[in-house]
């Protein structure tokens, strides 16, 4: 006989479901892809972690799922979708953090949800320029996919995808123009359309248009003068016509694009404009504005326009409404924008 040493291996197996585990020896603890089976190391590959006793938990009795190997408790409905749930919910883990959970509702739409996942795990990886800010001012996926229901994942399946929440965005449009049903201040017009702006400009470098920029798509930070840009599902490469439409909102898209021609950086600002109008128009696009000064709403107007009047660059069009702004109310400096929750 041939001497030499003797190769063997482990095949590493989940000891509830049989699914094949990663070969590299797990050093921590882990979760079955297949079964969601909390495992950890033990002598010759894994075991199941202490089995789960719901009343154990903290909240024992709010629903919970597995998505990627992690248990998740939802905490409350934020709203509804077009095609989905959205509730706040965290990592059911002593290390928590606060996630954002999308639960499919509409099973003609989970092409689009996975659509929005894969642009949004683009754009973070993108590395233009600003791309370490601009990308914390972007929706951050976790997951996506079916995930497994209920404590021990026993009870049965969801399309759904995990996105890490941000503190403060609270307030989308439709809350921002309930709080002034007058309409907002011009100064706050500016800010918040500046913020849009800066966030397109950079995504547009990138190669993709949002083409679902709506009163419903933009969430506002009151305290900090934020905007905070979602709905990425419609988003398409520039160039290319949107993967689809948001259901009764002809009226904020350019009419071309609406028809299936493609879609560019004049899009997005058409629609940024549009929702402007929305909303200091108290929700009716090119109504008269109250407290926004003439060249400010004039400007407005004219982006508005389908070919989003001549303007083709969100960085060119930012710098117009600083210019506007100043004019209108000298240097900027910080208003107080008042919205319920918020001193």
């Amino acid at each position: 006989m041939l001497g030499g040493p003797v190769v063997t291996y482990v095949e590493l197996k989940c000891p509830r479901c049989g699914a094949p585990l990663p070969s590299t020896a797990p050093t921590g603890e882990m979760h079955c892809t297949y079964c969601a089976a909390p495992l950890v190391p033990s002598a010759g590959g894994v075991r199941l972690q202490k089995v789960i006793d719901p009343a154990d938990l903290p909240d024992p009795d709010r629903p919970r799922l597995w998505l990627g190997g992690r248990r998740y408790v939802l905490l409350g409905h934020l709203g509804s979708g077009e095609g989905s749930e959205v509730f706040l919910g965290r990592r059911d883990h002593r290390l928590a953090e606060q996630v954002v959970v999308k639960v499919m509702r509409a099973r003609e739409d989970q092409d689009l949800m996975a659509h929005e996942f894969d642009v949004l795990q683009k754009l973070q990886r993108a590395t233009h320029q600003g791309a370490h800010h601009f990308t914390r001012l972007l929706p951050e996926p976790i997951a996506h996919g079916e995930a497994r229901l209920g404590v021990k994942g026993n009870e049965g399946l969801h399309t759904a995808t995990v996105i890490r929440h941000s503190p403060g965005f609270v307030h989308d449009f439709d809350e921002v123009r309930a709080a002034h049903p007058k309409g907002i201040h011009g100064t706050a017009t500016v800010w918040i359309w500046k913020r849009i702006l800066e966030i397109l400009a950079w995504m547009h470098q990138t190669g993709w248009v949002h083409g679902a920029i709506l009163p419903k798509h933009l969430l506002v930070h009151a305290r900090d003068h934020g905007v905070r840009l979602i709905g990425f599902s419609r988003a398409a490469r520039r160039g290319q016509p949107l993967k689809a439409f948001t259901a009764n909102a002809k009226a904020f898209y350019p009419a071309a694009v609406w028809e299936g021609g493609p879609a560019s950086p004049a899009t997005d600002l058409t629609m940024s404009a549009r929702s402007m109008l929305w909303l200091v128009g108290s929700g009716q696009i090119g109504a008269k504005v109250s407290d926004v000064p003439k060249p400010l709403a004039d400007l407005l107007m004219r982006v508005a326009g389908d070919d989003a009047g001549g303007e083709t660059d969100a960085w060119a069009l930012l710098e117009t409404v600083k210019s506007v702004a100043r004019e209108a109310f000298g240097p900027p400096k910080y208003v107080p924008f008042p919205m319920p929750g918020w001193d």
